[in-house]
């Protein structure tokens, strides 16, 4: 219930809206009982014609029937037709009053728990933006899209049911069971037994819906997860001819999902039949102890016959409660994954004192900084480096020597786990996200594009650009020779990740983004390693333009880049074994110089 009560401070600005529905469900249930309490006269008018029919009510409220006929017309109170129509209008009356307010109970609620849904789901995606990229490289993406979607759909569903059914059925039953009580208090006190024999269920059930519901949704994060790797991945499925495999990997999950789809309905499906055998019992009994009350004098029909009818309309309350119940502990399963999210604490964070950068004017640096993942394993180790502005140090190096580790610590993607970092001499820590992540530009060999047309993406990192800015860093980027000859050139939407476009397009899309944010710090990861020669050039060029008057790091596997670098730093197994400049590491004869004849020599003759 600690979940539902954290869920239910997102109803706070619609309390007005609750209440109002809260009303209309005591109304709806107050009507439900007084209709099935109106039934007694009907049966006191059949089984006593011409007599004027008596309530079981107590003390003076028992002769309020006949004081009611005195009131009426002659023609009305002599008349049980008539007076049986008047019953009837009642009834009606009352039927159309309680649709009414249950249509207003319905739509405040919905209105309230999809509203719930729309900010508890923002809150969700706010969160995930404060968490580092170590976050997202345990957690799959389908894990976190099924947070922002089952997840949020089960809490709002939980919340409709809390407030629009469950507290609607407590009231219902209870109004009810005020009515047996008033119409024969000793029948209700021997009733009283079937009450907790029919909540039992209700109890036992409820905790094996919350348990299987926790299953159910992670069968769906796991089956979401597999979708999304198997559709962004679908060219090396078909590549590689593995459609076989994933339809039969997917046959796997979707069958785990059913198996726990199967075990919580099991559950709830035996909810309904034990609850309505167990009522069904207790009104059996109650007909015929009624009977042999009726035979033997001690009661009147009418009160036997609407007692077991209002039992009967008691149960009904109490059977939907069971389902609802089932739902409710099902939806509260997504709500506490939904606050398992809200409750991650990031491996990031901004200290409450943190001061705005201004834009850099003097460097980085690195002081003795170590990094290691989640298993431990050092990937940095005790480096210290320092660029100063306008400069461009490449970083070269064997793969899984840490480079890009390294320069993903200086946005803050990740944190050292030992040593500093300094911007103009201030640790990165002291500085606001915002500020910090406005001075670095990035362009790296995996292009990160979004369905929008070209313009917008271009224009991601400032939207208070010009079309005449965004122009010129096309320009910049050797763009625009592809661009114009697009049916609608910059308000062409390129697709998902860019699909639309080859490597080398969308990598120099990628170049006039990093050309607009106008950084002074530009990371540059392997930013040509895939593109064919033609592109690879194009790419360069704009590259080298790009990287004028900014202090530039780049994982580099171009001779001609590593020969202007200001410095070259030499990587192997996290920790920094050479540096200096392309000529005085290949004087050295070490590191560099066996990388050079081996990697960057082959690399450096199409230059």
């Amino acid at each position: 219930m600690r979940d539902l009560r954290r869920l239910l401070r997102y109803v706070r600005p619609y309390r007005g809206r609750i209440v109002v529905a809260i009303f209309a469900t005591v109304l709806v249930s107050a009507l439900s009982a007084i209709s099935a309490g109106a039934m007694q006269p009907i049966f006191g008018l059949v089984f006593h014609v011409g007599s004027a029919p008596r309530l079981s009510l107590p003390g003076p409220f028992r002769d309020l029937g006949p004081k009611l006929l005195n009131r009426l017309p002659e023609s009305f109170a002599s008349d049980p037709i008539m007076l049986l129509s008047v019953v009837a209008l009642f009834l009606l009356l009352g039927v159309i009053l309680r649709g009414i307010f249950a249509y207003l109970q319905t739509y405040l609620m919905n209105y309230v728990a999809w509203a719930m849904m729309r900010d508890v789901r923002d809150d969700v995606y706010a969160k995930l933006h404060t968490f580092s990229v170590g976050y997202f490289r345990r957690t799959p993406t389908g894990e976190v899209m099924s947070r922002l979607t089952f997840d949020v759909d089960l809490s709002g569903g939980s919340l409709l049911m809390f407030f629009g059914s469950f507290l609607k059925e407590p009231f219902t039953a209870v109004g009810l069971l005020v009515v047996l009580f008033l119409i024969s208090w000793p029948l209700a006190i021997i009733a009283l037994p079937c009450i907790p024999m029919a909540v039992y269920p209700i109890v036992k059930f409820g905790k094996k819906m919350r348990v299987r519901g926790t299953v159910i949704q992670e069968r769906r994060a796991e089956l979401n997860t597999l979708i999304q790797q198997t559709v962004s991945g679908i060219r090396i499925v078909r590549a590689f001819a593995m459609e076989s495999y994933e339809r039969l990997r997917f046959a796997q999950k979707n069958a785990g999902l059913f198996r726990a789809a199967m075990r919580i309905t099991r559950v709830d499906a035996l909810t309904s039949p034990v609850i309505e055998v167990l009522g069904f019992g207790g009104v059996l009994f109650m007909v015929w102890l009624g009977g042999y009350l009726v035979v033997r004098g001690f009661i009147l029909p009418e009160e036997v016959m609407t007692f077991v009818v209002t039992l009967g309309l008691f149960f009904q309350p109490v059977r939907k409660i069971g389902k609802m119940n089932n739902a409710l502990q099902q939806g509260l399963a997504g709500v506490r994954r939904i606050f398992e999210v809200m409750d991650t604490v990031p491996d990031v964070q901004e200290i409450p004192e943190a001061t705005t950068l201004p834009r850099m004017q003097e460097g980085v640096t690195f002081r003795e900084v170590s990094f290691a993942y989640d298993d431990d394993r050092d990937v940095l180790k005790d480096v210290s480096i320092s660029a100063r502005m306008g400069e461009l140090v490449a970083i070269v190096g064997p793969s899984g020597a840490g480079k890009s580790t390294l320069v993903n610590l200086i946005p803050r993607f990740d944190d050292p786990t030992a040593g500093v970092i300094e911007i103009d001499g201030i640790n990165i820590r002291r500085l606001t996200l915002k500020s910090l992540r406005e001075q670095i530009g990035m362009v790296t060999q995996e292009i990160i594009l979004f369905d929008d047309t070209i313009f917008n993406n271009v224009v991601y990192g400032r939207q208070d650009v010009s079309p005449d800015q965004v122009h010129q860093a096309l320009m910049v980027a050797n763009a625009l020779e592809f661009i114009e000859k697009l049916p609608q050139g910059v308000d062409t939407r390129i697709g998902e990740d860019g699909v639309r476009l080859s490597g080398g397009q969308r990598q120099r899309i990628a170049i006039a983004r990093a050309v607009v944010k106008d950084p002074p710090i530009l990371i540059l990861d392997e930013a040509t390693s895939s593109l064919d020669a033609e592109s690879e050039e194009m790419v360069q060029e704009a590259l080298d333009r790009l990287m004028e008057r900014r202090t530039t790091f780049v994982i580099a596997h171009r001779l001609s880049t590593v020969r202007r670098a200001d410095k070259v730093l030499v990587m192997h197994d996290g920790r920094i074994v050479e540096r200096g400049t392309h000529e005085e590491l290949l004087a050295c004869g070490g590191a560099y110089a066996r990388l050079y004849q081996t990697q960057l020599v082959g690399v450096g003759r199409q230059d």
